[in-house]
């Protein structure tokens, strides 16, 4: 499972050097060649979804989400585990429901056929690559709970 988070945010990475370079090609050509690159502003906000979204599974797996290091730093002992299980069924119930949402938004935008003002792209296939994105976030956090909880126990054993 480590290999697929690595390569969601391998494959994120790769969408935002895309960006970049479709964002300097888009300002150097309005600069001094007086012609943009048509559609940039909506591929770099449709890009800058999926670079979020499949960025996620690895920084949920890795536990390198933003936190405050005063808490996990602290031996809690039996309270540590406790704020892990918080965490985890918070973390899975916004992220099960977000992953669910997107889903059902992407099978209705697949059957109305939205697409894009300039570029006239479908909508869908942003929206199932992000859906995808968000599902392997909730296999993350399973994942980073399962290896929590067995550190967590492992240490306590220690002591």
């Amino acid at each position: 499972m480590n290999k697929i988070f690595d390569y969601s945010a391998i494959a994120s990475g790769l969408i935002l050097l895309f960006l970049s370079i479709l964002t300097f090609c888009d300002v150097f050509g309005r600069r001094f060649l007086n012609s943009p690159v048509t559609g940039t502003i909506e591929l770099v906000e449709i890009g800058m979804a999926l670079v979020a979204f499949l960025a996620m599974p690895r920084a949920f797996f890795l536990n390198a989400n933003v936190s405050a290091d005063f808490i996990n730093n602290l031996n809690l002992g039996v309270f540590k585990t406790w704020l892990i299980i918080l965490k985890f069924f918070l973390m899975i119930i916004i992220m099960s429901l977000m992953a669910y949402a997107t889903t059902k938004t992407s099978l209705k935008f697949m059957s109305n056929e939205r697409v894009t003002i300039d570029l006239e792209l479908y909508f869908y296939p942003f929206y199932f690559i992000s859906a995808f994105g968000m599902w392997l976030s909730v296999l993350a956090i399973i994942f980073w709970f399962i290896k929590a909880l067995s550190e967590t126990n492992s240490k306590t054993k220690e002591f």
